[in-house]
């Protein structure tokens, strides 16, 4: 019986650990795609995306008073999970929309793979090399081998397949923000 107990509370530690993820914040969040993806000296600002003025601060933000700092808001809740997406979702579109022309000011490395993903649905677009560099291109090294597969595979044998370009990058784009290695610290 106490093994039993040990076992139950051991299980229980490790389901209230994996739980206690952060966001990295919206700041962060902010200048990580700022730096893979906008021109030198350039910001993609999510303030525009935001839903609401005022709402970025709950999506985990520093908080100074006087000599004190504090992260606040940095835990997902039903509240924040759903600024993100609406945020995340809107700043995805104008990455689709950008297959026709650039709405935001993209660094010339970024500005090449997003042109070849934008040929999707042929199948010059659909290949290895090219979605891997969309990936690492947004995602960075952030996220395990496996992750960048079920994603692939999922755009490659999902109704996606065929949708257009404009379709298929902002899912593409919301899919890989939205991701927890993405956005959460661990």
């Amino acid at each position: 019986m106490r093994f039993f107990l040990l076992i139950v509370a051991v299980l229980a530690s490790q389901n209230s650990l994996a739980q206690h993820s952060q966001y990295r914040g919206f700041a962060a969040v902010m200048k990580e795609l700022s730096v893979r993806l906008a021109k030198p000296g350039q910001v993609i600002d999510l303030y525009e995306y935001v839903p609401a003025e005022g709402l970025e601060t709950l999506l985990g933000t520093w908080y100074t008073f006087g000599s004190e700092h504090e992260f606040r808001n940095g835990s997902p809740n039903s509240v924040n999970v759903l600024i993100w997406y609406v945020t995340l979702n809107d700043l995805s579109a104008v990455f689709g929309n950008s297959c026709a022309s650039p709405k935001l000011d993209f660094n010339p490395e970024f500005l090449g793979v997003l042109n070849k993903i934008c040929d999707w649905p042929k199948d010059k677009a659909a290949v290895e090399d090219v979605m891997l560099a969309y990936w690492f291109s947004i995602m960075g090294y952030n996220a395990p081998e496996s992750e960048y597969i079920q994603w692939r595979d999922f755009f490659l044998k999902s109704s996606y397949r065929t949708k257009t370009a404009k379709e298929t990058v902002t899912a593409m784009t919301l899919a890989m923000t939205m991701n927890p290695y993405f956005l959460l610290n661990r």
